[in-house]
């Protein structure tokens, strides 16, 4: 399940505080660290075999839980203008992440192992990984640090 965790780690990030006006660089990449450390977190059991199905299955929906709440609290975020887009691609591969993890918790909580197989297969092909990659890509060329996202 390390696989999982090296997925995240590698396509994103992630986030603290909520709305307000445009945020400072600094502000920014200290919310994309803290949402990052969040996501993080959740993922870290996953990077050790689980002792069962059930197990990998109840972690998977607290990760679920932690990319779709640091997607809304980045969604609530105004990025500096140069990472608007970057920040909106960021939010939305992280929704759609989490959506795909869907039929990997599924498998799990079926105690299906063939399924949980063919699960990390499609993961391994994720666009919404891609994207968040390519975003967070993006804002390191503009010079962000962006704490745990972009690997």
């Amino acid at each position: 399940m390390g696989l999982v965790l090296a997925l995240v780690a590698a396509g994103c990030g992630g986030g603290g505080g909520g709305g307000g006006g445009r945020l400072s660089k600094s502000e920014y990449e200290h919310r994309l660290g803290s949402d990052s450390q969040a996501i993080r977190n959740a993922f870290r059991p996953l990077s050790q075999q689980p002792s069962s199905l059930a197990e990998l299955a109840s972690d998977l929906k607290v990760a679920q839980q932690k990319l779709r709440a640091a997607a809304d609290d980045l969604d609530r975020a105004t990025p500096p203008k140069d990472v608007e887009k970057d920040n909106d691609t960021l939010v939305t591969g992280l929704r759609k992440l989490a959506a795909e993890l869907e039929s990997l918790r599924s498998a799990a909580a079926k105690k299906n192992p063939q399924l949980v197989q063919k699960a990390l297969a499609d993961l391994r092909g994720s666009r919404a990984l891609v994207d968040a990659r390519r975003a967070t890509d993006d804002m390191k060329k503009k010079g962000y640090k962006l704490g745990g996202f972009g690997g």
